[in-house]
């Protein structure tokens, strides 16, 4: 089932949003893939498994881990590598794993791969938008607060119209996503209600963390994913952040699609 544009939920009215927050990774920044990449390096896959999986995570177990924090994810890892693969078991030659060691080189991979991470499609655009229009923005990530500052090297335009930015391993944050912990923190950080906040996600993780936060939320999830979830969970879901349209939510002018037609449109009179 195809993901719409923008797919209100039945039924379901929605508000006028006063703030934005934003997850990180797979909604703004492209670092998926790449970490996959940090990920099969630190399981020490090789040869023919690396073959197999081609360079990427099971999409099983992709869709459970995305979002969470590492302390989280990390032993999930293991036990589906272990059962599945004989990855890590402990037997000679094949290196038992934990998680926090996994967790760590994991981090340290990704930390070197992320040096040239891009935002995702329409990111840019959309966040100078929002910019533009005086509308206060968050980012609320899992990562880490070393792993964030290396992927915003590159990208100091995506990081600096934001008002506020809470990582994972902030001290506020005591549960991970899907619980409400960093979108609560992130509004609190901004002075506005979770209610009158407008969530960014590429997960169900996060989206559920952020409707239990009380904020409503948009869905950019992965094309591998099901969308019919999504569509029952979220209040809207798009196949790309080009396609939002922040009138339906009361962010008037911020249309990157009829931006886009307008230029078009004034290039083509021009």
């Amino acid at each position: 089932m195809a993901a719409s544009s923008q797919h209100p939920l039945a039924g379901t009215p929605r508000r006028n949003v006063s703030a934005i927050l934003f997850d990180l990774d797979g909604t703004l920044l492209d670092t998926e893939s790449l970490s996959d990449v940090a990920m099969l390096q630190a399981l020490k896959v090789q040869g023919g498994l690396m073959q197999r999986l081609n360079g990427k995570l099971p999409w099983e177990l992709k869709s459970r881990i995305l979002g969470m924090r590492g302390s989280e994810w990390s032993p999930i890892v293991i036990q589906y590598f272990r059962s599945t693969f004989g990855l890590g078991d402990g037997t000679p030659g094949n290196e038992e794993l934990s998680p926090s060691k996994l967790w760590g080189d994991w981090e340290e991979n990704l930390t070197e791969l992320c040096n040239d991470v891009k935002p995702m499609r329409g990111a840019s655009a959309l966040v100078k938008a929002l910019a533009a229009a005086g509308i206060p923005m968050a980012i609320a990530t899992s990562s880490q607060q070393d792993a964030m500052e290396v992927k915003r090297m590159n990208n100091e335009n995506i990081f600096s119209p934001m008002r506020a930015i809470v990582t994972g391993d902030d001290p506020a944050v005591r549960r991970g996503k899907p619980s409400p912990d960093i979108f609560l923190e992130a509004a609190s950080r901004l002075g506005v209600e979770p209610s009158e906040c407008l969530v960014f996600e590429d997960s169900m993780t996060g989206v559920l963390a952020g409707k239990a936060a009380g904020c409503q939320v948009v869905a950019i999830p992965d094309p591998r994913s099901d969308k019919v979830e999504f569509l029952e969970t979220a209040d809207c879901v798009l196949r790309s952040l080009e396609d939002f349209n922040g009138d339906s939510f009361g962010i008037e002018g911020v249309s990157l699609r009829t931006s886009a037609a307008k230029e078009r449109r004034r290039s083509r009179r021009d």
